[in-house]
C-alpha cells in the first residue's frame, strides 16, 4: 500500500499554520516529516489563493503582534530574514467610528508602533474622548502592562468584559476595546478570559498589530513545506486522511484513500474534535473524554465579500469600522442570531495588494475582503443576514464600489468548514478560529496538546497556544515541535 516502505519520524495531518511550523521545527532538528493535506496548497485558513493572476486571501487577514512575533521566529528558523517577508506598512490602516451624533470620524494606525510612538495619544482624540476622561484608560494600560504571568494565570475564569468595567472607560473607549476584542478572538467578550486577553494584548501594545506577508498570508507556509521538503521530508496534498491507525493502544500512522502511512508519532492540525470524533473511530476512548470532546464550544464564523474592483477604492492595506453598537457581548449577538442587528456591525477589510503590489498585477485594480462576526453554524440563516449587512454597510462607506465593481464572491461558514474544518459536531464547523477562547476553554483547561492514545498530538489553535488566530496557531507549533522532540528523545 502507498506509505508502506517510507520511514517517517512523523505524520502531520493538516497544513495550516500550526502544523506546518510543527513539522519545520521537527525537520531542523533532523526528523522526517510527512505532511498530508486535504486540500491543493499549504496555509490552512490562512490559504493564499491565486486565480487570474491575482493572489488573496479567503477572508480578510492581518496578523499581530507586528513586532517581535512567533511568525519572526519561524521566519529565521527557517534560514530565511522577517525583514523581507514581513510586511508592515508605515500607515497600515484606518479605523472609522460612527459616534452618538451619527458622524463618522476616522484615525489612522501604524503596525509599527516602535516607529509611531504617538499613535496612542491620538486615538482617543480622533474617537471625540475628553482628556479629562482617560484615567480610565490609563488604569487599563497599566494594568495590562503591569500584570506578572503568575498573576495573569490566576484569571482563566475571570471574564473580560467584567474586569474593563472596573476602568469606567468611555464608551467609545469600550466600543474600541470591545470590536478590537472581539476581532482578535471572535468570541463573546463576557466570555474571553482574562488571562487570554490580557496576554495578547500586551502582545499587541508592544508589538502592534496588522502584519501581513510578502506574497500572499499564507506565503510563509508554503516556504515551511518547502524547508521540510528540502529537509527529506514531503507534503502530498489532495490527501485526506480517513483514520488514525491504532496498534496495541498507540497512534502507529493513517489510512488515506490512497493507502497507509507509517510512522511513530501523529500530529493532527484538523483541530479536536474532527480528529477524534472522526479519525479515532473505533479506538477505545473513555466516554466522559468524549462527551467533553464534544461539548467544546467553536469560536464565531467570520462571513462576507471579496469585491474585484476596477479602480482603486481603498487607500490602506485595512480598515475597522463600528459604532458604539457593534460590539459584541453574549446577549448582543442572541439578538443578532434572532435577526435584530445593529445599524453598523463590526466591518473588517483588508486589501492584499496594498500590502504587497506584486500581488495583483494590474495595478489600477483592487481585490478588498470585507467580512463581519457571524454563526459558525454553517446551516444558520444568520449567514445570510451577515453577508446582507456587510454589503449594505459596505456601500454605504465606500459608495464607489458601486461603479468599480467587476464581480464578487460570497464567502461563508459553508466555504470555511468545506476548506478547512470538517463538520463533525452539529453547529460547528465554519468557526473562524477552531475552538472557542472561551472561559473553560483556555489556560489551564484548554485541550492538552498530548491525544487521547500515546503518539498522537494536537496542534494548531485548538490546543498548545495563544493569541490571535495564526499566531496562536505558530505558537502551538513551537509548544507541541518542543514536545514531540523531547518524546522521541
Amino acid at each position: 500500500m502507498a506509505g508502506e516502505t517510507d520511514n517517517y519520524d512523523a505524520i502531520v495531518i493538516g497544513a495550516g499554520y500550526g502544523g506546518v511550523t510543527t513539522a519545520a521545527l521537527m525537520a531542523k532538528a533532523g526528523k522526517r516529516v510527512l505532511i498530508l493535506e486535504k486540500g491543493t496548497q499549504p496555509g490552512g485558513k490562512a490559504v493564499t489563493i491565486r486565480k487570474g493572476g491575482a493572489a488573496y486571501e479567503m477572508w480578510p487577514i492581518a496578523g499581530g503582534p507586528s513586532e517581535g512575533s512567533r511568525f519572526h521566529e519561524l521566519v529565521r528558523d527557517l534560514g530565511l530574514d522577517p525583514a523581507e517577508l514581513i510586511v508592515m506598512p508605515e500607515q497600515t490602516g484606518e479605523f472609522l467610528y460612527r459616534d452618538a451624533s451619527g458622524e463618522w470620524l476616522k484615525f489612522g494606525f501604524s503596525s509599527r508602533p516602535s516607529e509611531d510612538p504617538g499613535a496612542a495619544g491620538r486615538m482617543p482624540k480622533a474617537l471625540g474622548i475628553d482628556p479629562a476622561d482617560l484615567g480610565g484608560m490609563m488604569q487599563m494600560t497599566a494594568s495590562i502592562f503591569s500584570m506578572p504571568e503568575d498573576e495573569i494565570a490566576k484569571h482563566d475564569e475571570t471574564s473580560t468584559l467584567e474586569w474593563l468595567g472596573q476602568f469606567n472607560l468611555p464608551e467609545p473607549l469600550m466600543a474600541y476595546m470591545g470590536v478590537v476584542l472581539n476581532l482578535l478572538f471572535v468570541v463573546p467578550i463576557d466570555r474571553l478570559p482574562v488571562s487570554e486577553a490580557v496576554r495578547t494584548l500586551k502582545d499587541f501594545f508592544r508589538g502592534g498589530g496588522g502584519r501581513y506577508h510578502a506574497g500572499g498570508f499564507g506565503h510563509i507556509a508554503e516556504l515551511a513545506v518547502g524547508y521540510v521538503e528540502s529537509h527529506g521530508g514531503k507534503l502530498l496534498t489532495s490527501q485526506r486522511v480517513v483514520r488514525i491507525l491504532i496498534e496495541d493502544g498507540r497512534a502507529v500512522g493513517v489510512a488515506t484513500s490512497d493507502g497507509e502511512y507509517r510512522a511513530p508519532v501523529v500530529i493532527s492540525n484538523a483541530g479536536v474534535q474532527p480528529t477524534v470524533l472522526k479519525l479515532l473511530t473505533g479506538a477505545d476512548l473513555d466516554s466522559e473524554y468524549i462527551d467533553k470532546v464534544k461539548s467544546y464550544e467553536p469560536s464565531w464564523a467570520f462571513v462576507g465579500v471579496r469585491y474585484f474592483l476596477d479602480a482603486p477604492v481603498f487607500e490602506y492595506p485595512m480598515y475597522l469600522a463600528f459604532s458604539d453598537e457593534s460590539w459584541w457581548e453574549s446577549t448582543r449577538f442572541a439578538a443578532a442570531e434572532a435577526g435584530d442587528w445593529p445599524e453598523d456591525p463590526l466591518l473588517f477589510v483588508a486589501v492584499p495588494g496594498l500590502y504587497d503590489t506584486s500581488l495583483i498585477p494590474d495595478s489600477d485594480h483592487q481585490v478588498a475582503l470585507v467580512g463581519t462576526l457571524s454563526s459558525p453554524d454553517p446551516e444558520s440563516p444568520m449567514n445570510d443576514a451577515a453577508i446582507e449587512k456587510v454589503e449594505e454597510m459596505t456601500a454605504r462607506l465606500w459608495p464607489a464600489i458601486t461603479n468599480h465593481l467587476v464581480r464578487k464572491e460570497i464567502y461563508n461558514a459553508h466555504s470555511v468548514s468545506a476548506a478547512s474544518r470538517d463538520a463533525v459536531v452539529p453547529g460547528q464547523g465554519g468557526e473562524c478560529i477552531g475552538l472557542a477562547q472561551v472561559i473553560g476553554q483556555c489556560g489551564a483547561s484548554k485541550p492538552d496538546i498530548r491525544g487521547p492514545v500515546p503518539g498522537l498530538y494536537f496542534t494548531g489553535c485548538d490546543a498548545g497556544g495563544y493569541g490571535c488566530g495564526t499566531h496562536q496557531a505558530v505558537e502551538s507549533g513551537f509548544v507541541v515541535a518542543e514536545a514531540v522532540l523531547a518524546d522521541l528523545g
